[in-house]
């Protein structure tokens, strides 16, 4: 974050891939190290060292050179420790560095920094070969690129389901996407290989296929695309509770809500400084302190300086 504490966001873990693509007044995002599908771009206005996106929100540039660049988000009314602050590296750099780490290699793995491109989206043509015949299932698996062959090798190490028809289709759109493929910076391995996972998923609202590449685990899913909704909604219904506790000067149950809403949701850092003030408030300077330490030690400046300024170090 901008005040330095460590970034606690219920959509951006370490794992998150996000490219952004600053041109002459556009800056682009892109969430998907495959395929640009998911890229969102703002239109921005260049004034001394900020990007001005909108009235409220601009990028201010910290430093530049050649090959990196820093800069922050800055939104009205946010305080610094809940403004992201970006390093950014050039993409050529980051080739560079993996070409010279495959140095010799003729068999890698790609990674989300380092991988073959498509044209157009796996997905879809899966979605076409499986058309109204969805079913609940999953699949872990791997494939491998033979750029100098020109074929693709699809192997399938685990399934909710024994249904070798659908396995079937699976192994043949993948083993047939070669040319969807640019194999450019790649083309000197004799194979490259990439995990993936596939959910098939069919509700009242919902039918379709779902991939994602780089893991093996199929409960990526659970993470990716939902994050535990059902604990952050319950989370924020005891922290609304422990408001209303508070507002009653009802201190014991404000804590034991706003230590539940924490709980069930540990991106919600709010809870526990809330916690903490409440504690103070009620004059239990001891538990006061143990939660501003609970919050340093997650990497939090804020509650760094809370800490050393209310409680005793010695």
């Amino acid at each position: 974050m901008k005040d330095g504490s460590k970034l606690f966001d219920r959509f951006t873990r370490d794992s998150t891939f996000l490219e952004y693509t600053i041109s002459k007044n556009k800056l682009c995002i892109n969430s998907s190290p495959i395929h640009k599908t998911n890229e969102s771009c703002l239109d921005f206005k260049l004034e001394n060292n900020t990007l001005r996106t909108s009235q409220y929100s601009k990028y201010v540039i910290e430093r530049i050179s050649n090959d990196t660049l820093i800069m922050y988000q800055q939104v009205d009314n946010l305080t610094d420790d809940k403004i992201k602050r970006f390093f950014f590296i050039r993409d050529e750099l980051l080739l560079s560095y993996y070409k010279q780490k495959n140095i010799n290699k003729k068999h890698i793995k790609a990674s989300k920094e380092f991988t073959p491109k498509t044209s157009s989206t796996i997905e879809i043509d899966l979605n076409k070969a499986f058309k109204d015949n969805y079913s609940n299932f999953r699949v872990a698996g791997n494939f491998k690129i033979f750029p100098k062959e020109k074929r693709i090798k699809t192997s399938i190490t685990y399934s909710t389901k024994q249904d070798s028809a659908r396995i079937k289709t699976i192994k043949k759109i993948i083993d047939h996407s070669f040319d969807k493929w640019n194999l450019r910076n790649f083309e000197e391995y004799d194979s490259v290989e990439l995990s993936f996972v596939f959910d098939s998923e069919i509700t009242k609202i919902y039918r379709g296929v779902k991939v994602i590449f780089f893991t093996d685990d199929v409960n990526e899913f659970e993470v990716v695309y939902t994050g535990n909704l059902e604990n952050n909604r319950k989370s924020f219904d005891y922290f609304n509770k422990a408001i209303k506790a508070y507002e009653k000067k009802d201190y014991i149950k404000a804590i034991e809500y706003f230590s539940e809403s924490y709980k069930l949701d540990p991106k919600n850092l709010d809870a526990l400084y809330n916690k903490a003030a409440v504690y103070f408030e009620s004059g239990d300077q001891n538990n006061a302190c143990k939660t501003w330490k609970e919050i340093s030690n997650l990497g939090q400046i804020n509650g760094k300086e809370l800490f050393t300024n209310n409680c005793n170090l010695n």
